[in-house]
């Protein structure tokens, strides 16, 4: 009788225990993003539930104990969460704890391959003239920083900056631009060119080329990448 009472409370104290804590399967973004929690941070994004939805990454405020980010690839974690006592918890801590069960996937993110600078080289389909960079001190260029989803450079004539609203292994578009407002005495080949960013909705990368297209596979813009 004395042993079925123990592995009774046994039991039960196991099933209290097992309340508190839950396993998932999460995938991870393959860059961090600001956020603020008691202070401003880097959070992980994570997705759960449905792992093929597009773009609905959450932040993720705590750190998963065990897990070694590395930031350019996506992953795909088995992590336990527990629910702590908040009583027990110093105040504004996390009542959330997650630990690594296991590393099930990690697949290097094809858009990191535009995180570079690089050069026009054809506009429209047609390659850049002398005549066209004439009276320039600078060929256009641009600076994509996939971390951050924003972009730098400049139009051959003003600087330029703004926001990646889309991006993935084919498929970039870009947001609200910004830039200098110097007058150059030709404009013409500046405005083809901000222009052409605005309407562009693909890319590839052929033998360190960048090729944007826009919606009917058009080819808008080519590029050299800068050594």
């Amino acid at each position: 009788m004395k042993v079925l009472v123990i592995l009774l409370s046994f039991f039960a104290l196991v099933n209290s225990c097992n309340k508190n804590e839950k396993i998932y399967t999460i995938k991870v973004n393959s860059t961090k993003v600001a956020c603020e929690g008691a202070v401003p941070m880097q959070c992980l994004q994570i997705q759960s539930g449905d792992l093929d939805q597009t773009g609905a990454w959450e932040n993720l405020y705590n750190p998963i104990e065990g897990f070694d980010y590395q930031a350019g690839y996506f992953y795909l974690l088995r992590v336990k969460v527990e629910t702590l006592d908040a009583k027990k918890l110093p105040v504004d801590a996390s009542t959330k704890k997650y630990t690594l069960l296991e590393v099930l996937e990690k697949k290097a993110d094809p858009a990191m391959r535009l995180h570079d600078i690089w050069a026009l080289k054809e506009i429209n389909g047609k390659a850049l003239t002398p005549e066209q960079l004439e009276g320039r001190n600078k060929r256009p260029m641009l600076e994509i920083f996939i971390a951050e989803k924003r972009f730098g450079g400049n139009d051959g004539c003003n600087n330029l900056f703004g926001t990646i609203i889309n991006v993935d292994e084919s498929i970039i578009r870009f947001g609200m631009m910004g830039g200098t407002k110097m007058a150059c005495p030709d404009m013409n080949l500046s405005s083809e060119y901000t222009q052409a960013l605005q309407a562009t909705t693909a890319y590839s990368i052929k033998n360190l080329e960048l090729i944007f297209y826009d919606a009917q596979r058009n080819e808008l813009l080519r590029f050299q990448k800068v050594d």
